[in-house]
């Protein structure tokens, strides 16, 4: 069953959402860096069936549907574009490990080819052993890298992929806030609300 992880986002001015530069040359508005890290250290650790869904809060007032609209569109854009580039990053990655893949068994099987024809070379015994034994942990060590790449170093980029997919579907809502969450001590602005580490 899918559930709603609600991301309450607290500013003074709506404009605090927005980057102020764009080096596109298309005059869009982008989210804001820190805006954005907020949201995706908020969403990291939400099952990930769950829908997420942005309660926009604006401090002295109610946020309106239009400013929900606005910030909800600029996110989509925003999210969709990290969610293409990490499918584009994780494509180059596999990409690599299997080029690795396939000159690290190259290079395995030519150093199982070479450490035979030492083993059967006249060499004394002890250093006949020890360069046998180099020859085939180097053999080995020349696959470390393309394992790590298709073992371990794609997943991470895959769930940013998806959780920034995920984002890119959020729905943005006007918060607002409650009485119990009036208090000054217990709702902080974005602006000074601690970042968690997370993927950005």
């Amino acid at each position: 069953m899918t559930g709603v992880t609600r991301i309450p986002i607290d500013v003074h001015d709506i404009d605090q959402l927005f980057s102020t530069f764009d080096p596109s040359p298309f005059h869009e508005f982008s989210l804001n860096a820190t805006a954005a890290q907020y949201i995706v250290s908020q969403a990291w650790y939400a099952p990930r069936a769950n829908h997420f869904v942005i309660e926009l809060i604006l401090r002295g007032r109610s946020s309106t549907r239009k400013d929900a609209d606005k910030v909800e569109a600029v996110l989509r854009q925003h999210f969709t574009r990290l969610a293409v580039n990490e499918a584009m990053n994780l494509r180059k990655l596999i990409r690599t490990g299997l080029i690795s893949l396939a000159i690290g068994l190259c290079v395995l099987a030519f150093c199982t080819a070479l450490s035979r024809l030492v083993d059967n070379s006249p060499l004394p015994d002890g250093w006949r052993e020890g360069i046998r034994d180099g020859i085939s942990v180097f053999g080995w060590v020349a696959n470390w890298r393309p394992a790590q790449i298709l073992f371990y170093d794609w997943w991470p980029l895959r769930r940013n992929r998806n959780l920034y997919r995920r984002l890119a579907k959020a729905e943005v809502v006007p918060g607002r806030l409650s009485r119990k969450d009036a208090h000054a001590d217990e709702v902080a602005p974005l602006d000074t609300m601690p970042i968690e580490s997370g993927p950005t």
